[in-house]
């Protein structure tokens, strides 16, 4: 027997027991993870806990009791609002940042091996008691050799083996569920550990979310209101991320925040822009987004923390969710709906008619509330179980940002509950579809679509005709003519020419046009928006099209 198969045993046997001690011997028995269990329960395990407590408080005791991959399982899970009912997210989100700190010694030795130096070459100081403590890794103050103030986050020394190990024994346990009890197959369990394997990879290199880190600090540099720490490469590496340390109040801290004369409201009002900036102008969002990792600075800039976890939507998603929710704050559910149909997201066999009603259900109560008299908590289980009524197919990244609105929604509760969040996104999804429609960039790739299809339907040509021409010497052809306006005919096909050569002509110079606008300098002459060059392209294009259209009427006349 290979020690991996002995430590996965001894690992199946620590969670058996767990499980029983809190109550679930009969889960136990269920899904036969021991294969002879029986009424010897409580000969196995002679003390119980959690008596008295929900199903869903006694899972959090049982995660925490098996240790940090357990832990970042159950914070994970809490993000899947489409999988577990409200209660039972409610409870996994106690699960941030509550696991015991790793001996510094074994910090130490981390710290050195992963950065091939002594520490005391590396850092002036380094503070061994951690200030932040959580399942991957802890964070710990320190200052480097020429003084920069910093924060180490270090990964827990032996945790990739654990994790590995534990995600062995999830695979074996979900397996089991979905073999043994059919009525937790709704969950997913597979579903669940597989997402939580891809999410704990990316955060098991600290070089990947420094990666992180750096890409938001770049996106953020113009923006005085918003604070991203520095990542100090040289003393960064796998296990190791060194980054600016950066001093602010935390967010959930209402009453030292007014204190210190911060306006709540605007503070408020900025957390939501931001978090819209980030989903529709980057396309990448923080969605990990709670208290504890959003700091505010004493003159109101936002401070982002803790970049392990990100959603990325790519410009289809980005267009499809803005028009969603342009829909949305208009009261339009007859065009939502048909959205939705758009987007291959309901069937053809679905009603229209009965969907935009079950929109309407969902969406009219919120609006003119603010955020303390709704839950978006609960409107997103509201379209999740009409997207389960209505067999709609849910996106990954889509499900990470409804995680994500509603931590923002928590956030804005506890810091200004009367903040009413669609009156401020309003605007800017306005904002971002009418900028999104206008761009040159847009314009262009529709422009190249539609002389794609033109050329594409001219290159038939040959082919086509080539075919007609056998047939006829075949005789496979027969041809019946009708005289009418016969003698009209030449006319007419001289007619059709020209507008199709001017029609080309055109698109050709709104083609031109839209890429001198895409690849022109910043030195180039400019008007309202665009190079003048791209303008004389567009206005040929509108001169040649007007020609066209006056001749035809002209012929018709």
């Amino acid at each position: 027997m290979s020690i991996e198969i002995f430590r996965n045993i001894r690992r199946l046997n620590k969670i058996v027991l767990t499980l029983i001690r809190y109550g679930f011997g009969g889960f136990v028995s269920e899904t036969k993870l021991i294969p002879f269990f029986s009424s010897v329960e409580r000969v196995l395990v002679p003390g119980k806990k959690g008596k008295g407590l929900s199903i869903p408080v006694r899972i959090r005791l049982v995660l925490e009791e098996l240790g940090p991959t357990f832990i970042k399982l159950g914070q994970i899970a809490s993000t899947r609002a489409d999988l577990l009912p409200p209660d039972w997210v409610d409870e996994f989100k106690k699960l941030q940042d509550m696991v015991p700190p790793v001996p510094f010694d074994d910090v130490l030795k981390a710290v050195e091996s992963s950065l091939k130096a002594p520490i005391s070459s590396t850092f002036a100081s380094f503070d061994e008691r951690p200030v932040a403590s959580a399942s991957i890794a802890q964070v710990h103050l320190a200052e480097l050799k020429d003084g920069t103030k910093a924060a180490v986050k270090v990964k827990r020394p032996g945790i990739d083996r654990i994790i590995e190990a534990d995600i062995s024994v999830m695979y074996t346990v979900s397996r089991l569920i979905e073999k043994y009890l059919p009525s937790y197959r709704r969950y997913r369990p597979r579903e669940v550990v597989a997402e939580f394997e891809r999410v704990v990879h990316g955060e098991l290199d600290m070089r990947v979310e420094g990666a992180n880190i750096e890409r938001f600090y770049n996106l953020f540099k113009g923006d005085p209101g918003v604070q991203i720490p520095k990542v100090y490469w040289r003393e960064t590496s796998g296990e190791v991320l060194t980054m600016e340390r950066i001093e602010g109040t935390p967010i959930d801290e209402v009453d030292k925040l007014r204190g210190k004369g911060i306006d709540v409201r605007k503070t408020a009002m900025k957390g939501i822009e931001l978090f819209f900036k980030q989903v529709f102008e980057f396309g990448i969002f923080h969605a990990d987004l709670h208290p504890g990792n959003i700091f505010i600075r004493d003159d109101g800039a936002i401070i982002y923390l803790d970049f392990g976890i990100i959603g990325r939507l790519d410009r289809n998603l980005r267009t499809y969710l803005a028009r969603i929710l342009f829909c949305l704050v208009r009261e339009d559910y007859l065009r939502l709906a048909e959205v939705h149909r758009e987007m291959g997201l309901i069937g053809e066999d679905v009603s229209i008619a009965e969907f935009e009603d079950a929109l309407r259900e969902i969406a009219e109560p919120i609006f003119g509330r603010t955020l303390g008299e709704i839950s978006i908590a609960a409107l997103l289980m509201k379209l999740i179980n009409t997207a389960r009524r209505f067999d709609m197919r849910l996106q990954p990244n889509l499900l990470l940002l409804q995680k994500s609105m509603v931590i923002i929604e928590g956030v804005g509760r506890q810091l200004y509950p009367e903040i009413n969040m669609w009156e401020v996104a309003k605007p800017l999804i306005y904002k971002w579809m009418i900028k999104e429609r206008l761009a040159p960039k847009t314009i262009a790739n529709k422009t190249l679509g539609r002389f794609e299809e033109i050329m594409g339907a001219a290159l038939e040509i040959p082919v086509n005709l080539n075919a007609a021409l056998k047939k006829a010497v075949r005789g496979d052809v027969s041809v019946h003519f009708v005289n009418e306006r016969l003698e009209t005919l030449p006319g007419e096909v001289r007619t059709a020419g020209r507008r199709v050569s001017t029609a080309l002509i055109a698109g050709s110079a709104v083609i031109a046009s839209s890429l001198i606008a895409l690849l022109s300098e910043t030195d180039a002459v400019y008007f309202l928006g665009l190079p003048v060059l791209s303008w004389i392209g567009f206005l040929i294009a509108l001169i040649l099209s007007l020609r066209s259209l006056n001749t035809s009427r002209g012929e018709r006349d």
